[in-house]
């Protein structure tokens, strides 16, 4: 695997990269907060359905910053949008970054260590993804604040970090990312053999469509998704420029920018 860091040549060279269309069985934006949950989104969770439609999403993982709705909150959603697919899962702020817990029916305690958040989740059955594992790593900001030390590790030293050790997946495209951070991440995920996922971390309408997770089967509930996260039958997807969702890989995103139908 080459390390990212690629001249402009190299660029217009990704940039010809033959697009794949991505799973599309079922179409999930697996990272969002919602005002339901999140302080800091303003993101109306009564406008998901309708967003979701016009971005030929099939439904939305809820994942509020380190809570999850209640039960008798997620059920009257649910009966107000009997046909939208809504699950609930939370973003939890742990040691090792920020991690999408998806099976949790309430939230239980202590899982800001990841230790323990992969104890819980394996009582129950559930799916571990660490988000956007690498974002702002590249920024110089972000080197000044932790001692002016630029991250230079190789994907492959990367892909040794403790924390891949721990999750069942790899979120690789994230709307809120750049895209070196996402194609890092992708070639993180591809050393590890770990699955890929996608979303666009939205905390308000815009970007919410844009990058999601396609599954290669049609499902409606909630233990489907869990099911077919356990299978691996997913992979991170992205939306081009034509308006179609394609596999996320190292230069599919400057390819999308000019795919036309």
């Amino acid at each position: 695997m080459v390390e990212h860091h690629v001249c402009s040549g190299a660029r217009d060279m990704e940039s010809t990269l033959e697009l794949i269309d991505g799973l599309q069985g079922t179409i999930i934006d697996m990272h969002c907060h919602t005002s339901g949950g999140s302080s800091d989104s303003m993101l109306d969770p009564e406008e998901l359905e309708e967003i979701a439609a016009e971005a030929g999403l099939s439904g939305i993982n809820i994942s509020e910053h380190d809570k999850i709705w209640e039960r008798g909150a997620q059920s009257a959603y649910k009966g107000r949008h009997p046909d939208f697919f809504a699950n609930f899962a939370l973003e939890v702020s742990t040691e090792l970054g920020h991690m999408i817990a998806v099976g949790f029916t309430e939230y239980v305690g202590g899982i800001q260590r990841p230790e323990k958040l992969r104890e819980e989740l394996d009582k129950i059955g559930g799916f571990l993804i660490v988000a956007h594992p690498f974002r702002h790593v590249f920024d110089p900001v972000t080197a000044m604040r932790k001692g002016g030390k630029p991250f230079d590790m190789t994907p492959e030293q990367a892909a040794e970090m403790p924390v891949f050790d721990l999750v069942d997946a790899i979120e690789v495209s994230n709307a809120s990312n750049t895209p070196r951070e996402n194609e890092f991440a992708y070639e993180v995920a591809m050393i590890r053999g770990k699955p890929r996922t996608g979303g666009s971390d939205a905390h308000s309408k815009s970007g919410v469509g844009n990058f999601a997770t396609g599954f290669e089967k049609e499902f409606r509930t909630s233990a489907e998704l869990l099911e077919e996260l356990h299978a691996g039958r997913f992979e991170a997807v992205h939306r081009s420029a034509a308006g179609r969702f394609v596999r996320f890989q190292t230069g599919s995103l400057d390819a999308a920018a000019s795919d036309t139908l």
